[in-house]
């Protein structure tokens, strides 16, 4: 625990950086039935579709992007993911709900999976990385459950009451869009300057 309290402001900028996955990820999955039914006035087949389209997105990206983050480094990664997201999120969901249909729903969710899989697929190793060795089981555990605790699980119920508080369809873009921020930001303290090329250097964190 002693080690956990020397290392807590890496476990919160941690935290910060997994907020991205998390919120992606019950955006396009948990809340997407709902949205599509809800919101878009699709049926529940169009929501359903879309939902397992998502999952095997997902399931292909992952692993190719979390590859391609072996090559060209982790924080190309995330930064250009969180930057994309942060672009086009918002717009996205606005012009989705202004026209609404299963292909729109199909292709701004499929845009979304691509960045949560190009995201995670880079930020489940970095976190590891970036993780001192003594804390690092105890330190990746606890920030990603405080992310999912705090800000992802929370999701479907923010969106719902975004929507309702702003009287805006789009407004779960601008929920998405605060997690990218966040992940934005962590990866850049995170990451700033060789400090993770010299932990990887030290092959007492190897």
């Amino acid at each position: 625990m002693r080690s956990i309290g020397q290392n807590f402001g890496l476990v919160i900028a941690g935290m910060a950086m997994v907020v991205m996955t998390t919120v992606s990820f019950y955006l396009i999955t948990a809340y997407t039935p709902t949205f599509g039914k809800t919101v878009l006035h699709l049926t529940d087949l169009d929501a359903l579709l879309v939902t397992v389209c998502v999952g095997i997105s997902n399931f292909i990206w992952l692993p190719v992007m979390g590859a391609v983050s072996d090559r060209i480094g982790r924080k190309p990664l995330l930064v250009s993911t969180t930057v994309l997201a942060i672009l086009t999120a918002y717009p996205l969901l606005s012009w989705l709900t202004s026209s609404p249909s299963f292909a729109h729903l199909l292709m701004v969710e499929l845009w979304l999976s691509f960045l949560y899989g190009s995201y995670n697929g880079a930020m489940v190793v970095a976190l590891t990385e970036v993780m001192p060795r003594d804390v690092r089981t105890t330190g990746f555990s606890l920030a990603y459950s405080l992310a999912t605790a705090t800000f992802g699980g929370f999701t479907p119920a923010a969106c719902t009451w975004l929507i309702h508080t702003l009287a805006n369809d789009a407004a779960p873009g601008l929920w998405l869009t605060g997690a990218a921020i966040m992940g934005l930001i962590a990866t850049l303290v995170l990451f700033r300057g060789n400090r993770h090329q010299l932990r990887m250097a030290d092959p007492a964190n190897a």
